[in-house]
């Protein structure tokens, strides 16, 4: 036995003697609770170590309730890790991907629940994480807890009291032998407490809060006894498939009993990450990581929610460190393959360049100046462009798409929605066609004939730009001599269908554009799309005028009457915004459905239009192109938040906007503005948001200021990046631990490139590092084209 062990045993025989015949030696012993003190320190959480400072100035009932809480928990099953993983003797890397259907270990019950999470394999189910953690150890005590820890308490009832005047009508008194806590409840009904009995011993599990002296907990959950006395993880539940007609509890235990049985396994599985980075990071090895990610022993519930514990942080950086290693493959790799290079892009820009009815601003010419470097070189450009709404990214593209035109060369362009595909189609069309160059929309609404048509013209070579949604991807569509592809909004597509558009260049690798409003900060920029370079259109055209925003309670709604009145009466047109389809009793937000018939009513001499993410592609297209011709208000969900150009609406009100993000809403107010015509923005909040200093003050943000990356900075700073890039950017980027909402994980992303630059310079394949190499394929193989390192 162990020094530790030998302390532990020699204090719990101690406080049984305390305790022994009616406490009589507790009731003549002085200094017991330093001596315990002295034993245990190192031993037990602080809890109790608190507690036995300030045990020997205790009441007698009071210590005696210490001791026997002490000695309870003193002979509970010590967790300890009981193996020590640098020696268990290691199973190659490909055993871990076995299929869950192959896990002898596993019944047939809890197969089918890791299929219904989507865990394919013994790697996956290992990697599935739980998102949070309880901790419900019986470690602390009411005299030492503090007002917002959460925490179980083993009390014992005292007696029970209804007042229907108090906000909490209903309480039950209770002790542990240290102190005093009160239950709380909302009952109405104070029937409700009869389950309650003095002197029954019960586990409260909540927040403890504390006012004016008093200690209490609100609708604490109750536990059961096997449910006590551990660390519990919580995983991502889904609801759908086979498991949906099993309660949340139910699928909660089974996953957890699941993956504890699993985690085992971990302790087999060898280390593949290089062991000089794991101790430049001081990082643990995998194994153990793994392990204790499900089964955490003695750790703080905040580590653990915060994904701060040394094995959380391992599974992130390796997360971003993949991530990384792969981006900079697939950046490798385009440097060696062939690509079209122009042989007098500026002579045919300065042509383009001439035939516009506007001059471009510095910025433009910049950003053109760039591209035109990346295309006269015979690699691939892979080029990020950044900028505001409404900062001209479209002309830059244009321009280029028209030099690549006139050497002989066929351009595409992809965008999200086929309302921003019509409407790219007819700009390009109105600036080109002049020019003598042909431009095609394809969408999956084009059928027929006319399909036929587009497909047989685009495969010869007659098409020289072809604009699109997903369906430009699709099989059948063909080019003749695809070199230039110009992707708008890339956080709307995954990686994989960029490759799939780049791989129609056919002999070559077309150079490739990706444009984006959405102002992620520069530092992210350059670790998120890391296999692209980064250009930045940092100004506005001249003549725009700021949009003014004001923020507007919804008692003061006459006075966004009176402005949708006037710019009404200006023959000007205006978009209200709500942020959702269908009325929601849950959020009590107003729907677009509902409120656009209250607008009809409000303006009946007007047209007002409904505009919603339900309609079909076609009729969404109707309602823009009669909004643009005839339409006065057009009433709309953020189906519009993306690209639609309407140079006449100048006003904006959007409903419920504390719901929305920030770089949302910048986003949104982008559709007004796009003229020289003074434009505004009302943010309509509700009147109990007057109260919310923290929501105001993010409000006041776009009040303040018009500059997408100044408002992308401060939502960053606010909130974080998830809703800045979008809610699935963890699927989207293929993290399974990763979160950049977490400023740590942000921080793992930029140390994880310059580990993945620095490894790819010693080792350009990975030839001594295969089976990191392997999983790096495995993971990634089907999203991303790393043929260069099979």
């Amino acid at each position: 036995m162990v020094e530790g062990e030998d302390r532990l045993e020699k204090a719990r025989r101690f406080i049984l003697e305390l305790l022994d015949k009616d406490c009589l030696k507790l009731k003549r012993s002085i200094g017991a609770g330093l001596y315990l003190f002295n034993l245990l320190k190192g031993s037990l959480e602080p809890s109790y170590l608190e507690l036995l400072k300030e045990f020997d100035h205790l009441p007698f009932e009071k210590r005696k309730a210490v001791l026997k809480e002490l000695e309870r928990r003193l002979s509970e099953p010590v967790q300890r890790v009981v193996v020590d993983f640098s020696k268990v003797e290691k199973k190659p890397l490909s055993a871990f991907f076995k299929p869950v259907e192959e896990l002898r270990s596993l019944g047939e019950k809890e197969k089918k629940a890791l299929k219904s999470f989507g865990i394919e394999d013994l790697y996956s189910a290992l990697w599935f994480v739980p998102q949070r953690y309880e901790d419900r150890r019986l470690l602390g005590a009411i005299k030492t807890a503090k007002g917002g820890q959460k925490l179980a308490l083993r009390l014992k009832v005292l007696q029970t009291g209804f007042d229907p005047k108090e906000k909490y009508p209903a309480w039950v008194e209770c002790e542990d032998g240290t102190g005093k806590l009160f239950l709380r409840f909302k009952y109405k009904d104070q029937r409700a407490l009869y389950r309650f009995r003095k002197g029954q011993e019960v586990i409260a599990y909540g927040r403890l809060r504390e006012y004016r002296g008093e200690k209490y907990m609100v609708h604490p959950e109750f536990l059961r006894k096997e449910e006590a006395g551990k660390i519990l993880p919580f995983y991502y539940i889904r609801t759908e498939g086979e498991l949906r007609s099993v309660s949340a509890r139910k699928r909660h235990e089974l996953l957890r009993e699941t993956l504890s049985k699993l985690s085992e396994l971990a302790k087999y599985m060898p280390e593949y990450m290089p062991e000089s980075l794991l101790k430049k990071r001081n990082l643990p090895n995998i194994g153990e990581s793994l392990y204790l990610v499900h089964k955490p022993l003695d750790v703080d519930e905040d580590a653990l929610n915060s994904f701060s514990t040394p094995f959380q942080k391992r599974l992130v950086y390796e997360d971003l460190f993949l991530f990384q290693l792969v981006l900079q493959v697939i950046r490798s790799q385009i440097r060696n393959l062939p690509a079209v290079s122009l042989k007098n892009p500026e002579v045919w820009v300065e042509e383009f360049k001439k035939s516009l009815p506007f001059q471009l601003t510095p910025a433009q010419e910049r950003v053109i100046g760039e591209v035109l470097q990346d295309v006269k070189a015979s690699t691939p450009m892979s080029r990020l462009l950044q900028g505001d709404v409404g900062s001209g990214k479209t002309v830059v593209a244009m321009a280029v798409a028209f030099a690549f035109a006139k050497e002989g060369y066929q351009s595409a362009l992809m965008v999200p929605t086929e309302i921003l595909a019509q409407q790219h189609y007819e700009s390009f069309k109105r600036f080109l066609e002049p020019l003598g160059i042909r431009v095609g929309l394809l969408t999956g609404s084009v059928k027929g004939s006319l399909r036929k048509s587009l497909l047989s013209h685009a495969r010869r070579g007659n098409l020289q730009v072809l604009l699109g949604t997903h369906a430009l991807i699709q099989e059948g569509v063909e080019f003749n001599r695809l070199a230039f592809v110009v992707i708008d909004e890339q956080h709307r597509f995954g990686v994989l269908q960029r490759k799939l558009l780049l791989e129609k260049g056919g002999g070559f690798y077309p150079h490739c554009l990706v444009m984006s409003a959405t102002p992620i900060p520069r530092t992210l920029a350059l670790s998120l799309y890391g296999d692209l370079d980064l250009s930045v259109i940092d100004q506005m055209p001249k003549g725009r005028k700021p949009v003014i925003t004001r923020l507007v309670f919804e008692p003061e709604f006459e006075k966004v009457m009176k402005a949708v009145k006037e710019e009404l009466s200006k023959g000007n047109k205006v978009y209200v915004i709500y942020p959702l389809i269908e009325e929601s009793e849950k959020l009590q937000l107003k729907s677009a459905v509902q409120e656009h018939a209250r607008w009809t009513k409000l303006l009946p001499e007007r047209k007002v239009l409904l505009l919603h993410g339900k309609l079909r592609e076609e009729e969404k297209r109707e309602v823009m192109e009669k909004f643009k011709r005839e339409g006065d208000v057009l009433v709309s969900t953020t189906v519009v938040e993306v690209g639609v150009d309407v140079p006449d609406a100048t006003l904006m009100v959007v409903e419920s906007a504390h719901r929305f993000g920030l770089s949302q809403l910048h986003q949104l107010r982008g559709r007004v503005g796009r003229s020289d015509l003074q434009s505004y923005c009302y943010l309509v909040v509700p009147e109990e948001l007057k109260n919310d200093r923290e929501a105001l003050k993010r409000l006041k943000v776009l009040v303040r200021s018009n500059d997408g990356f100044e408002i992308a900075e401060e939502d960053m700073r606010l909130r974080g990046p998830g809703e800045l890039l979008g809610e699935s950017q963890s699927g989207y980027f293929g993290f399974w631990v990763a979160n950049l909402a977490r400023a740590q994980d942000r921080a793992f992303l930029q140390m994880a490139r310059e580990d993945a630059v620095e490894l790819l310079k010693e080792d350009p394949h990975l030839e001594r590092y295969t089976d990191l190499k392997s999983l790096l394929l495995r993971r990634y193989q089907k999203r991303m084209d790393l043929s260069y390192m099979a």
